[in-house]
């Protein structure tokens, strides 16, 4: 089974069990130039299959849903950082930062 993951698990440790998928999705303001950054953890205990953004057709200025498909390789424990920021601001620190903690098993 699938683990989905959103804003409500920011901060928490997650349990996967070796080649479960887990799906990150974020909201993100585009049309302001946000948008979220994967961070790619220096673990191999897991990897991206998927990075994808699903738009609001029509939307001046709306949210978009930007989804990551995340699988877990081995066993471990891994970080997944996700900074929200403007990608000309890189000097600049994250307006947010969205974060897991993957234990495999």
């Amino acid at each position: 089974m699938n683990l989905s993951v959103g804003e409500a698990q920011n901060e928490q440790r997650l349990e996967l069990q070796l080649h479960q998928k887990m799906r990150i999705t974020l909201p993100e303001i585009r049309t302001a130039g946000f948008g979220w950054n994967l961070r790619s953890p220096k673990e191999r205990v897991v990897s991206l299959l998927e990075d994808d953004i699903q738009t609001s057709v029509g939307a001046v200025g709306g949210t978009a849903l930007h989804h990551w498909v995340l699988r877990a390789e081995e066993p471990g424990v891994a970080t997944i950082v996700l900074e929200y920021r403007r990608p000309w601001e890189r000097a600049a620190a994250p307006v947010r930062i969205f974060s897991v903690s993957v234990c495999v098993t």
